[in-house]
Order: C-alpha cells, then structure tokens, then sequence
C-alpha cells in the first residue's frame, strides 16, 4: 500500500492542524492572577499579618506584667532585707558591753529629727523607737519629728521607725572622728574616766584608750580608742521617689526613704535618701520582754495584742524593753497593669487597706530579734 502527501493550503510538511504545541501553555501561564485571586490572596495575607500583629501585641504585654511583677517582689524582699539588718543591728555600740543608759530620765521619747548634741547624747539609751500611722507627720508625735515635712512627703497611715546603732563595718573605724557624723569611742581600759564618748565630728575630746600594746597600764601610754560613726536613721514612706517632694515635677510613687541625721554644724545635718520605690505601705508590731528585771531577753507580749492593746509601746521602760519587731510591708508595682483592678484588702498587722487602682500588690511580714539588747539579757 502507498501513502502520498499533499501539499497544498494550509499544510506542510511537519505541520499540525492545531497549532504548534506549548502555545497555548505559554499563553495562559502569561496571563497572572485572576482579580478574584488577587483579592482572595490579600484577604488571607492580612489575616496572617493581624495574626501575628496580635500575637505580638499579647506576648509584648505579658513581657511587660512579667516585668513589673518581678520588680515589684524585687523591690519588696529587698526593703524587707535593709529592714530587717537595720533593726537586728539596733542598739550595737561595737566593744561597749554595758549600753548607754537614761542619764537624762527621760519620761517620753525624744525627738529623732534633732541634731542637737545634748538630744543625740541623752536617746542613745534607746536602740529602737516608733510611731504608729498618723493623718500626718505633725501628728505622729506634737511638736516633733520636723524633719518629716513636705519635702520629705511623708505618707498618711504609716508607720515610722528610728533606729540607732554604730556603724557595723570595721573599715570605718578610724583615729578621727567621720566627717558629717556624730562619731562615738568606747574605752577599752579600766581607768578611763567613761566608759565611751559620743559626739560629734569637730570634737577634741575623744581621749578614751584601748587595751593594745603596750595594754592599759600605765593609762597614759595606752593608745588612743578607734571612732566609729554614730547612726540616727528615720524610716518612713513617702509620697514620692525624688528627693524633695515639693518640688516641681516630683512623680507620685510611694518609696520607702532614709533620714540621716548628723550634728547641727555639718553641710547637711538632715539627709533624705530615697532607699526602694513601689513600697506603699508599712506597719510594725512590736515585741516586749516584761520579764522581771533584767528580762530573758525574750519577748512575752506583742503590741496590739490581748495583753497589750496599744499599737505602740506606751512608756520607756517598754521601748528600753522591745526585743523584736515584726515588720509588714506593701509593695506595689510602679506602673499600672491596663485592664487590672486590685479588689484586695491587705492585713498588715492591726491596719487592713484597701487600695484599689490599677497597681499589682504584694504584702511581706517578717519577725526580726534585737540582736544586741536581746543578747546583752541572755
């Protein structure tokens, strides 16, 4: 059998009828995306991005309610930490045994904010003092505690403590007396005329000897006493974290601040030193050893308590006999939480608050020992 092609219109030799293959292929991968597509593509892509968008938004927020509450527990255990070394170190005058007694028979606690010589001398015997929360500083305690003013800022309804004691650290002691401190020397010889000289920085009289080489006999070839500076420290809870509260600009986050209080001819007699911010609220109980005297140097009754109604020792032999403090603080975040309100009440001790607002809180307690009066009783 024989095949012939033809040649003539509209084929060749190698031709197709429809066309050469790929072409229409090539033609419709041209073409791109459909409108409906495009739309439909931008619809999921946006999606995806507010997706990601709130993801991101929530995992930033929670970063930042992390970081606040870390702060916050940060800030607390740190003030309860200065708190409670403050208050163990109460009433430790370094190598005098027999501490500082009520030489000026003194019926009412003195006043912590004065920087009078005679003052700082005559409440030495008091190692620890407090006040419970007040409307205000003037009424903490009528006609004293000056140094709480407006610049310090102190906070309504919380309570005060001043603490006494030396300085703990051996580097400090020195041949002449600290700069901008009352400073105090404690004999180490029998025949010293004291038993220890408290005053202040420009003072010629510390002449008090220690029993080193060549040792106390004769007195007069003893050397000279180390000085070690003398502490008077106010805490309190302010209305603000920058250093002068009535100032312009000053922000209006509760801190717990230091007063540190030197003799009257130094540059700054008073010195205000903001320590923790975020503590709003702080409250003391008050342990009392009324064992006959001298006491076991443990305590047998705790302010506002079933044996002792009062918030506060009452008199000075039973500041003279406080032996342990138990702290309570509040502290809050510094920043508002956005969408949080506290609805809590707060027991810190014999006072309950209520805060509100937007502010995470957390309440410490601790019990601390008087380490050095208790001591001296066992």
């Amino acid at each position: 059998m024989t095949y012939s092609r033809s040649l003539g219109t509209g084929m060749h030799s190698g031709s197709f009828p429809w066309g050469e293959p790929g072409r229409a292929l090539r033609s419709r991968s041209a073409s791109g995306f459909t409108l409906v597509e495009l739309m439909v593509a931008l619809a999921i892509g946006t999606i995806l991005l507010l997706a990601l968008a709130t993801l991101f938004i929530n995992t930033s927020s929670a970063r930042a309610e992390i970081d606040r509450a870390s702060r916050q527990i940060e800030s607390g255990r740190y003030a309860m930490q200065l708190l409670g070394d403050e208050i163990r170190h109460a009433g430790y005058f370094g190598p005098l045994i027999n501490p500082p007694q009520n030489s000026a028979a003194l019926t009412a606690l003195p006043d912590p904010c004065s920087d009078t010589l005679a003052d700082v001398q005559n409440a030495a015997f008091l190692p620890l003092q407090g006040y419970a929360g007040a409307a205000s500083a003037a009424s903490l305690d009528t006609g004293k505690l000056g140094c709480l003013d407006s610049v310090a800022g102190y906070k309504a309804n919380t309570a005060v403590i001043v603490v006494r004691h030396v300085d703990t650290s051996n580097s400090t002691t020195a041949s002449s007396p600290t700069a901008g401190a009352f400073n105090m020397q404690v004999s180490g010889c029998a025949g010293d005329l004291s038993p220890y000289v408290l005053d202040t920085d420009a003072a010629t009289d510390y002449t008090l000897h220690t029993n080193s080489a060549p040792g106390c006999t004769p007195i007069t070839a003893a050397p000279l006493a180390n000085l070690t500076p003398f502490y008077i420290r106010i805490y309190f809870i302010s209305t603000c974290s920058n250093s002068d509260c009535s100032a312009a600009g000053a922000d209006s986050v509760p801190t717990l601040k230091r007063i540190d209080i030197g003799p009257s001819d130094a540059t700054s007699p008073i010195v205000i030193t903001p320590i923790v911010d975020g503590i709003e609220n702080m409250q003391f109980d008050y342990g009392i050893d009324n064992s006959p005297s001298p006491g076991d140097g443990i305590p047998d009754v705790y302010t506002d308590s079933t044996g002792y109604v009062s918030t506060v020792p009452t008199s000075i032999s039973d500041w003279q006999n406080v032996m342990a403090v138990r702290i309570y603080l509040l502290a809050r975040s510094v920043d508002a939480s956005s969408g949080f309100v506290d609805q809590k009440t707060y027991a810190l001790g014999s006072v309950s608050v209520t805060p509100g607002g937007s502010y995470r809180r957390h309440a410490y307690t601790q019990l601390v020992r008087l380490n050095n009066p208790a001591g001296r009783r066992e």
